[in-house]
């Protein structure tokens, strides 16, 4: 790896320097460009925030939908488990 391939951005203020990995740098832009899309949509409505309040602001909403993403997640994957159960006791004992 190069110092070339060395990125640095900046988010409310503070200088993120990222060296990518070859499987992981389109995340990386991914997850810097999301987290500046959401500082400047929370800036442009509330422009009188301060920059730590609206990095907590930010935290709290990316984790608020984390958190969602999971339980949905959770939620599909039982009701995938319970299907498969319907499923093998609709074909009989010979599915098992």
């Amino acid at each position: 790896m190069t110092e070339s391939q060395e990125q640095e951005y900046n988010v409310l203020g503070c200088k993120v320097k990222y060296r990518p990995l070859q499987n992981d740098s389109q995340n990386a832009k991914t997850v810097i460009d999301l987290v500046l899309r959401e500082v400047e949509a929370l800036k442009s409505k509330r422009p009188m925030l301060r920059d730590t309040d609206v990095a907590v602001l930010v935290a709290l909403k990316l984790a608020t939908e984390k958190i969602e993403l999971e339980d949905e997640y959770k939620s599909n994957i039982l009701k995938l488990e319970e299907s498969l159960e319907m499923a093998l006791q609709a074909l009989g004992p010979e599915a098992n």
